[in-house]
């Protein structure tokens, strides 16, 4: 009886492994060329043009393999892969140049480029090794994940399929391409299902944005952890030590909540926020933005505005106080501070800029409108109360006089290029 080529190929290439675990068998199914030869004292099948060979999973499916060449070492089950090679099980999809197949294990060995896909995600590395069984994959050297909506780089990544979970290391650096922010750290951990992106290690969030006048306004943020997660409300969550700064504006706090979409920002635990020469206390802040510009800012609870005087005496403070205190700015200049329930101000005096004593006013309500970052007038509504401090008074004497709740925070954040110093 006489066999074909093909027959006689998967023969010789099947009946080692049939002695061995019925799961290490690897089925050929196609080859040009078979030639036998030995390499070290193992016998080696030596497969060349249009390779194809197949091997059964413990769960019944089969992992695919095509190459142009291929090296059967036959005492190892071991399979050297080279030239277009592509491996597929299930939904995921591996190319490489160059490749290693373990028949034992299970276990295929990308080299000089690889790629992973599943779906609309693509992966790549310069090597990798994708784990049949344990549906994982662990991916070294300009590492790339791109989706629909980001953009990941780094050095190492693991990769768990069951789970649609992938764990980056080292220089990790993501592009939300949606939003236009950069988020680099040193390690992350991204959940697919879930939509969130977790970044470990004093993270920083940078978005540069460029006005219509051309004029480019950078944010940078950082925390020691902060997520990205991608809904029908994008946003981006900054976690413990929060540090802000997008031009005249700095900030801190414990947790900042950034809405892209609605370009607004929500912060809480003890913010402070400088905006220009004004510090902004509460025990919670929104701001809220408009064409890279700031629009108004709500500080609810226990909110209070301090700016400085002047500089010629440092202990006077102009200084609102409320429970809720909302400041409106165009061009981001203070242009009105409307402070509504329990409103207290505490303002100094000038003539012919010449101190002259100090004025306490409260009432239900306190809208101070200013022109060119000064103050312009004072209108106190509801149970109004009022006293004049003369200079004489409280000269030398200043802090005696602060309202409830004052105090000045000096570690304002400062940007120097695309990160945060503290001076």
């Amino acid at each position: 009886m006489q066999l074909s080529f093909h027959a006689l190929a998967i023969f010789l290439f099947v009946l080692p492994p049939l002695y061995s675990q019925q799961s290490k068998i690897i089925e050929l199914r196609s080859a040009d060329r078979l030639e036998g030869k030995m390499i070290d004292n193992e016998e080696v099948r030596d497969l060349i043009g249009k390779v194809h060979f197949v091997q059964t999973t413990s769960e019944g499916s089969l992992v695919k393999v095509w190459c142009d060449r291929a090296l059967r070492f036959m005492k190892q089950n071991k399979i050297e892969l080279y030239g277009n090679v592509k491996v597929i099980r299930d939904s995921i999809t591996i190319r490489a140049k160059e490749g290693v197949y373990h028949g034992d294990q299970k276990r295929m060995e990308g080299k000089k480029g690889v790629q992973l896909l599943r779906g609309k995600s693509v992966l790549t590395a310069v090597n990798g090794v994708y784990y049949v069984e344990e549906n994982r994959a662990h991916f070294l050297e300009n590492v790339i994940l791109i989706d629909t909506s980001s953009i990941i780089t780094s050095n190492e990544m693991f990769y768990f399929e069951q789970e649609r979970q992938s764990i980056a290391i080292g220089n990790v650096h993501v592009f939300e391409t949606a939003n236009a922010v950069h988020i680099y750290g040193d390690s992350l951990v991204y959940l697919e299902q879930q939509k969130t992106t977790y970044v470990y290690k004093k993270p920083r969030l940078v978005k540069i944005d460029t006005s219509s006048s051309g004029i480019i306004d950078t944010m940078v943020v950082i925390s020691q952890l902060m997520q990205s997660i991608r809904d029908t409300i994008d946003r981006f969550v900054a976690v413990d030590k929060v540090q802000m700064v997008k031009g005249d504006m700095a900030a801190r706090c414990g947790e900042a909540t950034f809405y892209a979409k609605k370009d607004v920002i929500d912060m809480q635990d003890k913010p402070v926020i400088w905006s220009e020469e004004n510090q902004v206390t509460a025990d919670s802040i929104r701001i809220q933005m408009k064409d890279q510009k700031l629009q108004s800012l709500w500080a609810k609870h226990r909110s209070m505005v301090v700016s400085q005087a002047d500089t010629a005496f440092p202990n006077r403070y102009n200084q609102l106080t409320g429970r809720e205190l909302t400041m409106y700015f165009h061009v981001n200049k203070l242009k009105q501070v409307d402070v509504q329930k329990n409103a207290s101000s505490l303002y100094y005096l000038y003539d012919n800029n010449a101190p002259n004593g100090m004025n306490k006013s409260s009432g239900d309500r306190i809208i101070i409108d200013f022109i060119d970052g000064q103050v312009d007038q004072i209108k106190v509504i509801g149970g109004i109360q009022g006293q004049y401090f003369p200079e004489k008074m409280i000269l030398n004497r200043e802090p005696e006089y602060n309202l409830d709740g004052f105090k000045l925070y000096t570690n304002r954040p400062k940007r120097f290029g695309s990160n945060i110093i503290n001076e």
